[in-house]
């Protein structure tokens, strides 16, 4: 996952807003940005164009094409999932582990369930070895 943090310009944002990637089940990058996920609906020569992964959401974010926050349109009507983007960062971090290491993929996920600092709500939705 990577982040990027980036100040607004325009006085209606919050003064530095933290956004990070992860890749979608499809290799897709999704941004997230305060446990929210967006997805790139299109990209110009200098502007990247976000919109919430929920249809019924109007929330937009705007980044440059370095990944910089720019700004933020409308708002969420929905509240933040964050146990799923908890558990989609487990399942890349488990699949990235499984392509470049030799280990084999039960102790990668038992080291990766380990490691990870998950919310009771996040360990009930996390896929069994088998489903990653």
């Amino acid at each position: 996952m990577t982040t990027a943090a980036s100040s607004s310009l325009d006085g209606k944002q919050p003064s530095s807003t933290v956004i990070s990637f992860i890749q979608s089940q499809k290799r897709k990058p999704l941004l997230v940005s305060d446990k929210y996920l967006f997805k790139l609906n299109k990209s110009t020569t200098t502007t990247k164009y976000w919109i919430c992964t929920l249809t019924e959401c109007s929330a937009k974010i705007h980044s440059n094409t370095n990944d910089h926050f720019i700004k933020m349109i409308g708002e969420h009507r929905h509240s933040a999932k964050s146990e799923m983007i908890d558990v989609r960062e487990f399942r890349e971090n488990v699949k990235q582990r499984a392509i470049h290491e030799t280990t084999p993929i039960p102790r990668i996920y038992d080291e990766e369930c380990a490691k990870a600092i998950l919310s009771t709500a996040a360990i009930a939705i996390l896929p069994s070895e088998r489903e990653i």
